[in-house]
C-alpha cells in the first residue's frame, strides 16, 4: 500500500503546475496557429504574385505578337521576326507564335531558318496541308525540286481546315507552274487537266488553267479550256474577250487563220454587247488584226481551192515576193561590183530564172512546179528579211505565213 501511494504522489500535479501546463498547451497551440496563418498568408501572396506575373507575361507576349502581325500587314517582315521572337520568349511552345515567326522568316528572305520552324511544326502534324505547302515553297526557293514536288503532293492530299477544294486547286496550279519552269510540261499537263476537271463551274479558274496549258505546250486542251470560258454562263465579259483573243492567237500560231479570224469576229460582237469589257485601244487592235488575218486568207493557196484559183494565189504571192527580192538584191549590191551581193540572194535569183516566166498555164496540172514556186516564195521572204530588214505590207504577211509550217483552212 505504501508503494502504491508513493507512485500516485509522484505523478500528482499541484495546482500551480497544472496552470503552467495549461499555459504551455495554449502557447503551443497559438504558436502552431500563428505558423499556419503565416504559411497561408505566404501561400496566398505567392499565388497572387505568380498570377500577376503570369498575367503580365501573357499581356506582353500578346502585345509582341500583335506588333508582329501589324508589321507583317505593313510589309515589314524583318521587324515582325523580332516581334514574334519576343512573343516566343514568353511562350516558347506556342504553335501560333512559331507559325507566325516561320512565315515572317520566309517573307524576309531567310528560308533556312523558316524551314527549321516549319519542320518542327510539321513533325507534330505531318498531314497538315498548309505546313506542307510552306515547306514546298521553301524547297523551291532552295532549288530542291524533288523535295518541293514531294511536299506539294503531300499538301494536295493533306488536311485543310475549311476551303479544302479551293486550296487544292490553287496548289495544283502552283505545282503546274513550277513544273513548267522545270521544263516538265507533260507532268504539268496532268496536274492542269486534273484541276480543269474540278473547275468546270469556275470560269476564272478555267481561264488560268487555259493560260497554263498554253505555257505547257498543250494547245489542244488550252483551246478547249478557253472555249469553255467563252460559253460559260457565269464568265465575266472581260474573261470571255480575253479567251477569244487567246483562242485567235493560238489558232494563228498553228496556221489556222480562218479559225483565228472567226474568234476575232466573235470578239468584236461580244465587245459590242459588253462595251465596257474592253478599251477602245483593245478593240482597235483586234479589228486591225482581223484585217490582217482576212488578207492572209486571201493569199494562202489552200489545197481545197479550185485549181485555177489555187494557182493564181501561188503566182500572186510569188510576184509580191519577187518584187521584194529584186529591191533587196539591188540594195545589197555594190556599185562597183554587182556580183558582190549576198550569195544566198544570188542563188535565189538563179532558181527564179529556172522557172522561166511562170504563168497560170505553166502551173496548170504541174504540182511539182506549184510547190517549187511556193517554196521559193517562202525562202525569198525569210532571206530578204534577214538581209534587208523586216518587211512591211503584204511582204510582212507572206513572211508570217512562211514561218507558219502548217496552214489549214
Amino acid at each position: 500500500m505504501a508503494v502504491a501511494r508513493t507512485a500516485e504522489s509522484k505523478f500528482h500535479l499541484t495546482p500551480t503546475e497544472r496552470i503552467q501546463r495549461r499555459r504551455l498547451i495554449v502557447q503551443d497551440t497559438l504558436a502552431l496557429l500563428s505558423l499556419t496563418l503565416v504559411t497561408i498568408c505566404i501561400g496566398v501572396l505567392t499565388y497572387f504574385f505568380f498570377h500577376s506575373f503570369a498575367e503580365h507575361r501573357s499581356v506582353l507576349e500578346k502585345r509582341w505578337y500583335k506588333r508582329g502581325q501589324i508589321a507583317m500587314t505593313a510589309g515589314h517582315p524583318a521587324e515582325a521576326v523580332e516581334d514574334f521572337r519576343s512573343a516566343l520568349s514568353f511562350s516558347s511552345t506556342n504553335a501560333n507564335y512559331q507559325m507566325a515567326l516561320a512565315e515572317a522568316l520566309a517573307a524576309s528572305g531567310r528560308p533556312e531558318e523558316a524551314a527549321a520552324y516549319f519542320s518542327t511544326l510539321h513533325d507534330a502534324e505531318p498531314g497538315d496541308g498548309y505546313l506542307n505547302l510552306q515547306l514546298a515553297r521553301l524547297a523551291v526557293r532552295r532549288g530542291n525540286s524533288p523535295q518541293a514536288i514531294e511536299y506539294y503532293q503531300t499538301a494536295l492530299n493533306g488536311m485543310w481546315s475549311g476551303q479544302g477544294t479551293e486550296r487544292r486547286l490553287q496548289i495544283r496550279l502552283e505545282l503546274a507552274q513550277y513544273l513548267i519552269s522545270l521544263a516538265r510540261p507533260v507532268e504539268a499537263q496532268g496536274q492542269l487537266l486534273a484541276a480543269e476537271g474540278n473547275s468546270l463551274d469556275n470560269p476564272a479558274a478555267l481561264f488560268k488553267i487555259a493560260n497554263l496549258l498554253r505555257q505547257a505546250d498543250d494547245p489542244t486542251d488550252a483551246l478547249t479550256a478557253y472555249q469553255r470560258v467563252v460559253h460559260h454562263r457565269n464568265a465575266a465579259p472581260a474573261q470571255v474577250l480575253a479567251s477569244l483573243d487567246a483562242e485567235s492567237q493560238m489558232n494563228a500560231s498553228m496556221g489556222q487563220y480562218k479559225r483565228a479570224a472567226q474568234a476575232l469576229i466573235r470578239y468584236i460582237a461580244k465587245s459590242r454587247q459588253y462595251p465596257r469589257a474592253a478599251t477602245a485601244k483593245q478593240k482597235q487592235d483586234v479589228e486591225q488584226q482581223l484585217d490582217i488575218y482576212l488578207r492572209m486568207l486571201q493569199l494562202i493557196p489552200f489545197d481545197s481551192l479550185p485549181p485555177r484559183q489555187h494557182n493564181a494565189r501561188v503566182l500572186q504571192a510569188a510576184a509580191i515576193a519577187h518584187k521584194r527580192y529584186e529591191s533587196c538584191l539591188q540594195a545589197s549590191q555594190s556599185h562597183n561590183d554587182p556580183n558582190a551581193a549576198n550569195p544566198d540572194l544570188l542563188a535565189l535569183g538563179t532558181q527564179w530564172t529556172e522557172f522561166g516566166s511562170p504563168n497560170a498555164h505553166a502551173l496548170e496540172g504541174n504540182a511539182s512546179l506549184q510547190d517549187r514556186i511556193a517554196t521559193w516564195t517562202n525562202q525569198a521572204e525569210i532571206l530578204t528579211a534577214k538581209v534587208c530588214g523586216a518587211p512591211t505590207g503584204e511582204d510582212a504577211l507572206l513572211l508570217q505565213l512562211a514561218q507558219t509550217p502548217d496552214k489549214t483552212e
